[in-house]
């Protein structure tokens, strides 16, 4: 069985509930509970909180390859942009690029598009 989430130093006297659950719903959240270690409550209590938090986005599983491809997309423009500053700094020290501001701005556009798709994806609730 899981792990219980940890106890609070306040005491717990709201309540939301109860929840009530079909069948193949408790079944899902009981899966998810167990592979996360946790009792499904507590699984329910994490998950909730970190949605309200906005520390989790949802995304429907259909999209969530769409969003996965954004994010590495995005990955590697932060990589491109750390490769370009590198290569700044090289100038910096005696050299010329004339077109680097050119190079910068197409940079800025792409990771705003980017951002702004997955946004999209996620239905306007990702994080900044």
């Amino acid at each position: 069985m899981g792990t219980r989430r940890p106890r609070s130093q306040q005491r717990r006297e709201n309540k939301a509930g109860p929840l009530l659950f079909d069948d193949v719903e408790w079944a899902t959240l009981t899966l998810a509970a167990e592979r996360k270690g946790q009792e499904t409550g507590a699984y329910i209590a994490a998950m909730a909180l970190a949605v309200a938090r906005e520390e989790r986005v949802p995304v429907a599983t259909d999209r969530r390859g769409e969003l996965m491809e954004f994010m590495q997309a995005r990955t590697a423009l932060g990589r491109i942009g750390g490769n370009l500053n590198q290569a700044v700094r090289a100038l910096n020290s005696g050299g010329s690029a004339p077109e680097l501001e050119e190079v910068l701005e197409l940079i800025k556009r792409a990771v705003a598009r980017l951002e702004s798709a997955a946004a999209a994806v996620a239905g306007g609730r990702m994080r900044p």
